[in-house]
């Protein structure tokens, strides 16, 4: 049976600190991080052998060149030291995934790793065609800029380490913009590797 485990953390100034229960949606101006990862799953389906749709937006492009810069990198992600992990490569079934979560979340005003459906994340990359996975992971975050998101994850020590983890090689990444929204800007990083 699949692990998953949710952290919600809310940054305060510069500072990422950890709020106790579930991912609940604080007040709207506060950006806010979600991680949560899933290992030993996916055997259900035969193995996909592509990457689906290879095309980028310029701040999903930005988001993959950021997180390899600090894959590059060792670093230590609350207590836990990491070594520099690969480069991810670009999965565009992981981006579907992405998109279509980052969007529900703007579209119906939640913010979770879960639907409102109980729809968990790899029960979604498994829908948009991630298929045959051994471990996947997903980070989300609500009202950051592509200028700051990555730092944000990297700020805190549950997504920096679903950031680093040497296991995940493939990422695709989600990012909607809604204007009257809880948050107005909506990111997901879907992580995974087969």
């Amino acid at each position: 049976m699949p692990k998953t485990a949710l952290t919600a953390l809310l940054p305060f100034a510069l500072l990422l600190a950890s709020c106790g229960g579930g991912p609940s949606a604080p007040a709207a101006s506060t950006p806010t991080t979600v991680s949560s990862s899933t290992s030993g799953g996916g055997q259900s389906a035969a193995p996909s052998t592509g990457a689906g749709d290879q095309t980028m937006s310029a701040q999903e492009a930005q988001i993959l060149a950021e997180v390899n810069v600090a894959r590059a990198q060792a670093r230590a992600c609350g207590g836990q030291a990491f070594g520099a992990a690969p480069a991810v490569t670009w999965n565009g079934h992981l981006a579907a995934a992405a998109r279509g979560h980052a969007a529900d979340m703007a579209e119906r005003g939640y913010f979770n790793h879960m639907t409102p459906e109980g729809r968990t994340p790899a029960q979604r990359m498994e829908a948009a065609g991630y298929v045959g996975w051994r471990q996947v992971g997903e980070n989300i975050a609500a009202g950051y800029t592509a200028q700051n998101v990555v730092q944000g994850w990297l700020d805190s020590p549950s997504h920096c380490k679903t950031l680093m983890d040497p296991g995940l090689r493939e990422l695709g990444v989600g990012y909607t913009y809604r204007p009257g929204s809880p948050y107005g800007t909506y990111w997901v990083q879907n992580f995974g590797t087969r």
